[in-house]
Formats: C-alpha cells, structure tokens, sequence
C-alpha cells in the first residue's frame, strides 16, 4: 500500500493542474471541436433512421449551446399503432457539452495517469483517438436519434409511451453512461498501450 501513494498523490496532482486546464480549453474552443464532428453525426443520424431524412444538424444557442436537429419522414410509418405519414418533420436536440466529455475524460486520463515522460503521454493521446472516434458516433448522433423515435411516439400516444419499460440510449448516456464509456475507452487505450509496449519490448530483446 504504501508504494503506491507516491503514484496516487502523482495521479491527484496532475489531476489538480490539468482539469482547470481541460475545463478552460473545453469553454474557449469547445464550439470548434463540436462543429468538426456534425458531418460525422449526420451520417450516423441518418444511417440510425433509415426512414428519416435529415434536414437539419447544427449548432443552435438558446439558454446554452446545443445539437439541434431536424428530420423527416421519407416514408409512411407505423408508429404505436398509427399510421404516420410521409413528410412530417420532427425535431430535436441535444447540449453540446455531450461531445466535449469524452476527448476530457480521454485527454485528462493520459496526462495524469503515471507515465514514463511526455513521449509516452503523446502515445497514449494517440492510441485514445480511434476510441475517441467511436465514443463521438455512439453518443450524440444516437442520443438525438432516440429523442426523434421518443418524441413522435410519445407524441402520438402519449399514455403507451409513459408505460413502456424500454429504457432509450439518451436515457442510459445521461445517466451516467456517457461518464462510464468514456473510462471504459480510457482503460481500453491503456490496456492498447501496455500491450504495444511489451511487444516493442519483446522485438528488441529479439534483436539484439
């Protein structure tokens, strides 16, 4: 127990610079970061409603900065047992602080957790982006998918919608499973690095 405190405290130190940090950046530049994942949740948007057009994915502020969308039927739909027609237009939304907690959770992870030198920091930043790219096309483009199904069903029946046991992903992700994943990936990108660096290891007792 006792070794490890060094590498504890190391790990609340870092935590203690780095997050202000990593909260400011987030503040300064987040709009940019979101507004370079919109072509990326259109797609998923419109591949997780297949009968929906996408008309609309953007940036909106109202009270705060948030993913507005708008969608429409391309064909008649059977929606808790009504017939929806062709060209109705659904719209929904989702804050814009969703996309911003996974790259703090991955970025805060890499340069707090204890690492040999700046290098090995760069490379866990590195192996974190294909974690980064599926944590950004599960969230928010799925959450606002969920919130369209949610909202025409609940819309159209309101009283089978409040009885439904099903438990939507906008439902899961904020509850705490956007928080979840994100540490999931930051353990998977470790788990990716400590592999790569035994078997660099193993090359190079090999050669020589």
């Amino acid at each position: 127990m006792s070794a490890m405190r060094p590498a504890v405290s190391g790990i609340i130190l870092r935590l203690l610079f780095w997050l202000p940090v990593l909260l400011w950046a987030a503040w300064a530049w987040g709009w940019h970061y979101a507004d370079f994942w919109l072509p990326v949740y259109e797609r998923v948007l419109g591949w997780a409603l297949p009968d929906f057009a996408v008309l609309h994915l953007g940036i909106a502020l109202g009270h705060e900065y948030v993913f507005d969308t708008q969608v429409i039927t391309q064909n008649a739909l059977l929606v808790q047992g009504q017939v929806v027609q062709a060209g109705l237009t659904v719209d929904a939304s989702t804050p814009m602080y969703a996309a911003l907690i996974h790259p703090l959770v991955l970025i805060a992870a890499a340069l707090v957790w204890p690492l040999a030198g700046w290098r090995a920091r760069l490379l866990r930043l590195l192996l974190s982006l294909p974690f980064l790219m599926l944590l950004e096309a599960v969230d928010v483009p799925l959450v606002l998918a969920s919130s369209v199904t949610d909202l025409l069903s609940h819309t159209l029946n309101p009283a089978a919608d409040s009885a439904s046991w099903r438990v939507d992903w906008t439902r899961v992700m904020d509850g705490g499973g956007r928080f979840a994943l994100s540490l999931a990936m930051a353990f998977a990108a470790a788990q990716l690095h400590q592999w790569l660096d035994r078997f660099a290891r193993a090359r190079k007792r090999v050669e020589r």
